[in-house]
């Protein structure tokens, strides 16, 4: 009998295990087959749950939409990191489906070559990728059709984009379900657009990533600088570094504006990126610094507003850090930058659909928007300083920057400076005695206006608009650095395609004010989500204040360094009539002296630089140290307190018993 038990116990083991491992296999096929629509989000931002702005899309489709998606089986078999990310692919596509009530049919096809799924592939745009020398293409992609035969494409999932994966999908839905895009007029004076080589179509495309976003879904024409009207039709009209404007194109925008029509403004006191590479005039000369600004004072001051032209903001509290020389000490130093601030989510609106899930953006020597006068018109703060914003004078930027001398000049404001505003309300013209004069043509007394230009004046005087005959609708930046790849994103080559992969908001700014001004709002929600920097703000604080501390006292050391240095030159230069140097005692003594302090002095301020290191580094070892070992220990803790409890509990009952 004693033996036959624990045989008895293994069989019954045995089965147990058994029975167990069936009801697993079961459990997983039905939960594929029945659970599949639902899900458990746990991510901080929800990146993995549908937004508001999707489900809207989807459920408010009012034409049938055909949605191919092109997976080849090959690359499930051989990469199966890619296989794991067409399955999140799918399941989006599934639910977007589902949400849609029947209006969209997704269909998931495996383009085997040399079969017509391929043929159509290829036919539809989509990017085949060689996985091996035989040249077979592998494809993953997808295709979107609607009624008229209108397609949108995502030539090829990249899995970098991943968190832009929603915002992708429910922008090709968007295009299929309103092909009707909305038209843009594009003022500026930047090569946004890219070089006519590439505008023609005849070279690769080196336009800026903001403005290929932005003919992905608007009809964009250039207008030039010196247009008398804005083209018929225009939804939006957007000024990106708009200077050396005419006084008729000026007048031209005001009446767009009066008429209804909406804005975004880039101006800029100083653009950092022109300054690199500044405009030439008809000789081919470059221009002169004070052409690096753009401006629409006669605008901005009808509506209560200016951005000075002779001073650039900043934000100590927001500074990000650079590298510069210390020709003293033959090295680099690391110094905070208050012109290139990284301002954070604490500082961005969060009641305007525009700005409200936006987490960083970066600006480089930006301009600050003040109101001047009460005009009626409300000027509403999008973009602010910390309370250690401040300016310089523009001038520091117009020959070799040096980021010590701007830092050591840095002014504090009274208050937080506003980057960003949206001015909304009733406004009056800027021209209140009507259009401008023509210009005329030829010299002396010859000079005469055109014909057709006085009859454009004269219709133009009888329509003339004094007052907002629509609430105006503007949103004005006083940054255009703020757009360059560089300062949001990195960009790649992916298989003959420029990919941006953004680390800051900028470029979301920019879509998400023409998306507003042009009325499409439901992708807004989309683009900004996604986690991107999570800076150590309370460390990166704790920083600032040390240097603080320190900088005052380098600031002190160097001064009397740049002194010594100066009245040592002068003893060692002293010479007689015919040029040999004659010392006496004492300015031997006097220089051996000096040479002393300089000595003295240059170790004391490495002493203050190592200081400062040295506490910074010791902060950064802490939070090592709490995050390696003293969070693992507090799980241990608990874990073990748990056990003991158990335990313990373990112990009561037997003894009850």
């Amino acid at each position: 009998m004693t033996r036959s038990t624990p045989r008895r116990r293994n069989l019954l083991s045995g089965s147990a295990l058994a029975l167990l491992a069936v009801l697993f296999v079961a459990g997983v096929v039905l939960s594929d087959r029945t659970l599949r629509g639902a899900r458990l989000d746990l991510t901080e931002d929800g990146l993995f749950t549908l937004s508001e702005g999707s489900r809207r899309i989807a459920r408010s489709l009012d034409r049938p939409l055909t949605l191919r998606f092109y997976f080849s089986g090959r690359i499930a078999r051989e990469i199966p990191q890619i296989a794991a990310y067409a399955q999140r692919v799918r399941d989006l596509l599934e639910e977007f489906a589902e949400l849609s009530d029947g209006r969209i049919e997704l269909q998931v096809i495996d383009p085997e070559p040399f079969t017509e799924a391929e043929d159509r592939a290829v036919a539809f745009g989509l990017q085949g990728v060689p996985v091996d020398q035989s040249g077979e293409q592998v494809y993953f992609g997808l295709a979107g059709t609607n009624p008229t035969d209108d397609s949108r494409i995502i030539a090829f999932f990249d899995e970098t984009r991943e968190r832009h994966l929603e915002y992708d999908i429910a922008r090709t839905i968007l295009g299929l379900a309103e092909p009707e895009r909305p038209e843009v007029g594009l003022i500026t004076g930047l090569p946004i657009a890219g070089s006519p080589l590439s505008q023609s179509g005849r070279g690769p495309n080196d336009a800026w990533s903001v403005y290929n976003q932005m003919t992905d879904f608007a009809e964009v024409r250039q207008v030039s600088r010196s247009a008398a009207e804005m083209p018929e039709g225009t939804d939006a009209l957007v000024l990106v570094h708009p200077k050396g404007l005419t006084p008729g194109t000026l007048y031209a925008i005001d009446q767009f504006v009066l008429q209804g029509g909406r804005l975004l403004a880039f101006i800029d006191p100083h653009s950092e990126g022109e300054a690199q590479n500044p405009e030439r005039d008809r000789f081919g000369r470059p221009q002169t610094a004070e052409g690096f600004a753009s401006n629409l004072d006669p605008l901005l001051k009808a509506w209560g507003v200016e951005v000075p032209a002779l001073e650039v903001a900043g934000d100590l509290g927001r500074a990000r850090r650079v590298q510069v020389p210390d020709p003293s000490m033959s090295r680099n130093l690391a110094v905070d930058y208050p012109l290139w601030p990284a301002v954070l989510g604490t500082e961005i609106d969060r009641n305007d659909l525009v700005t409200a899930e936006l987490e960083i953006l970066n600006f480089a020597s930006p301009g600050h928007i003040r109101t001047v006068a009460e005009t009626g018109v409300e000027v509403r703060p999008l973009v602010v300083t910390t309370a250690n914003g401040g300016t310089v004078p523009v001038s520091m930027l117009q020959t070799q920057v040096d980021p010590v001398a701007v830092l050591n000049a840095f002014e504090p404001a009274d208050a937080p400076l506003v980057l960003a505003a949206r001015l909304t309300g009733e406004a009056a013209t800027a021209f209140p005695d009507g259009p401008p004069e023509p210009p005329e043509e030829g010299e002396g007394e010859e000079a005469k206006v055109p014909e057709d230009r006085r009859k454009a004046h004269e219709a133009a005087k009888a329509a003339h608009i004094a007052k907002s005959a629509a609430p105006m609708n503007v949103m004005v930046v006083a940054d255009v650095d703020m757009l360059a790849d560089p300062m949001w994103a990195r960009v790649s080559e992916f298989f003959g395609q420029r990919v941006a992969m953004p680390y800051a908001h900028n470029a979301t700014l920019f879509i998400n004010a023409i998306e507003n001004l042009t009325g499409g709002e439901d992708l807004i929600s989309l683009r900004s989500r996604g986690g991107f920097q999570r800076p150590f703000t309370a460390m990166r604080e704790i920083q600032r204040e040390a240097e603080i501390r320190f900088r005052a006292k380098e600031r002190e050391l160097r001064d009397k360094l740049d002194e010594t240095e100066r009245r040592l030159r002068t003893l060692e230069g002293g010479g007689g009539k015919d040029g040999g140097i004659v010392l006496t005692a004492e300015q031997r003594e006097s220089i051996e002296t000096f040479r002393t302090a300089l000595v003295a002095i240059r170790r004391e301020l490495r002493a203050v630089q190592y200081e400062l290191r040295r506490e910074v580094e010791a902060l950064t070892g802490w939070l090592k140290a709490i995050n390696i070992a003293f969070v693992p220990l507090l799980v241990a803790a608990c874990a073990a307190g748990v056990a003991m409890a158990r335990r313990a509990r373990r112990r009561g009952g037997s003894g009850n018993a």
